[in-house]
């Protein structure tokens, strides 16, 4: 009797602390969220100076991502552009961004930006760290985004929200637009970011 009970004690800790780390998994679960980008109601938009005089203005039309929050605070993000969506609203142009002169499309079909590091900086507004590819090179580039709340859709009953990310990214750093010299006159160093985004909460 007395094996019995020595036997007995253990096995109830074990389903004791089992159940703990049950309940404390519910409760990171249930204060963890994944958002994915909506392309139906989002815009990758970029700008960039023509001549000094200028800009350019494009849209990266094919894209996916998602967005993980943590305790109402947004804690990861991942973005995947396809990189031969650019769309400047013209063909001849669009066509020579694509060629190796600038982002080189075939062989380098995609721009990504995967965060290392994200700071609340106000009450909606956060710092983005993260590491951006572009033209097979990867370098850190630091964002800005402002989440401008959420609403749920009367009729889909899908809980939305939206977010707007903005930055500059130094072309040539990436290599765009450095085998082409006319572009060392025509466009400005520095690509304006701004991405209106659309998210909606995973089920």
């Amino acid at each position: 009797m007395k094996c019995i009970k020595k036997s007995i004690l253990p096995i109830s800790k074990i389903v004791f602390l089992c159940f703990t780390f049950y309940l404390i998994s519910l409760s990171t679960t249930a204060q963890e969220s994944t958002w994915q980008i909506d392309p139906n109601h989002s815009n990758i938009n970029f700008g960039v100076s023509y001549f000094k005089v200028g800009e350019i203005k494009g849209v990266f039309k094919t894209y996916t991502g998602s967005f993980i929050q943590k305790k109402d605070e947004i804690s990861t993000i991942n973005i995947t552009i396809q990189t031969a969506s650019i769309s400047t609203n013209q063909a001849d142009r669009d066509k020579h961004l694509k060629t190796k002169d600038f982002f080189n499309a075939e062989k380098h079909p995609e721009i990504r930006f995967i965060s290392t590091g994200i700071t609340k900086t106000g009450d909606n507004e956060y710092e983005i760290k993260g590491n951006f590819t572009m033209t097979g090179v990867t370098k850190p580039i630091v964002l800005k985004a402002v989440d401008n709340g959420s609403y749920v859709h009367p009729r889909f009953k899908t809980e939305n929200k939206f977010i707007t990310v903005t930055g500059v990214i130094k072309r040539e750093d990436f290599n765009v637009g450095t085998n082409y010299a006319p572009a060392k006159f025509a466009l400005g160093s520095e690509v304006d970011l701004i991405a209106e985004i659309q998210l909606t909460k995973k089920k």
